[in-house]
């Protein structure tokens, strides 16, 4: 087993953590989300920002920060969610534990210290932290209510209750072969995320919660536009709060709703039908969306195109590639 000090086949000396970061287009977010990685109090870790058909301004966003630990690998063609970018990181990670870190979310100083010291503590596969999903203001000018998630049962993974959103996730890297990669969402009836801690649990996973708040997300699907517009004040706002991170953490949970409890037989219910493999966030979901429609309706309010075309033919490939010809010709003119 690699251990943090050791060098890999290339004489890199390997990280005790390897932080995934998928990206598609927003470098404002994608900086302030580095700027909460770079200030952690655990600073043995390497980034692996990988880009889902970006623009060039992402590769400068990550330029600017001239830190060696951070590498970037842009993908050719658009994927159009998260799952493909993050396996490609899951693969290239080198660490002794992966944290996966959406592009728009932001991490306390301590989440790694913190989530891995958790780890080792429970000898678990996977740690969710505890968030919170900051809503925007409305137009109102309406406090927002702070949804918390990450809460397990005693301490544990409940395939009923906890939700265990993308930037809350850690997990062993000697754990991967066997957990397996991320489905990608046109095959999922809920978030990838969620499908993919589900079969984790299935299979057997030590899943642990850490009852301590280190996760922040910004969810770009709550925030009409949030692709069109390149902007990141919330998040710049945020980033500088945590500073004095326990100031921050007391108005983050002062302004708090837990999710609603649910009756015992309910419950109990749900539970049965976990333990058959249905999952109960994806029976949720399939009452209101087919496979992979749920992440269509995100793209809208997030002002994306549709997915792209998984295998398109031979026409659509090279509307493609003329495309960025004429955009070249455009940049060089």
């Amino acid at each position: 087993m690699e251990r943090p000090g050791q060098s890999d086949p290339t004489g890199r000396a390997t990280p005790l953590v390897s932080v995934v970061i998928a990206t598609h287009n927003r470098p404002a977010a994608l900086r302030q989300a580095l700027y909460s990685v770079l200030r952690q109090t655990l600073q043995d870790f390497e980034i692996l920002v990988i880009g889902d058909a970006c623009a060039p301004d992402t590769a400068a966003a990550i330029a600017g920060f001239a830190d060696a630990r951070i590498a970037y690998v842009d993908l050719p063609v658009n994927f159009g969610e998260q799952s493909g970018p993050n396996n490609i990181g899951l693969a290239r990670a080198r660490g002794r534990f992966v944290a996966l870190l959406n592009h728009d979310d932001l991490w306390f100083p301590d989440h790694l210290a913190a989530t891995t010291g958790w780890m080792d503590a429970t000898s678990a596969d996977i740690v969710i932290a505890r968030g919170a999903i900051i809503e925007p203001r409305s137009d109102q000018g309406d406090l927002p209510r702070n949804l918390i998630f990450g809460v397990g049962r005693n301490g544990f993974y409940d395939p009923v209750i906890t939700a265990g959103y993308g930037s809350a996730q850690v997990v062993r890297r000697s754990s991967l072969p066997w957990l397996g990669p991320w489905r990608p969402a046109v095959q999922c009836f809920c978030e990838s995320s969620q499908d993919w801690l589900f079969r984790a649990w299935r299979k057997g996973a030590v899943i642990a919660t850490m009852p301590h708040l280190t996760v922040l997300s910004l969810f770009s699907g709550t925030r009409r536009g949030s692709y069109v517009e390149d902007t990141a004040a919330e998040q710049q706002d945020l980033v500088e709060a945590m500073r004095a991170p326990d100031v921050l953490r007391v108005r983050i949970l002062a302004e708090a709703i837990l999710p609603s409890p649910l009756k015992k037989s309910t419950y109990l219910k749900r539970r049965f039908l976990a333990a058959c493999g249905v999952h109960p966030r994806a029976r949720e979901f399939r009452r209101k969306y087919g496979p992979g429609a749920f992440v269509d309706k995100l793209r809208v309010i997030r002002g994306l195109p549709p997915l792209p075309e998984r295998e398109p033919g031979v026409q659509e490939m090279l509307a493609r590639y003329q495309r960025a010809v004429d955009l070249g010709a455009q940049e060089k003119g």
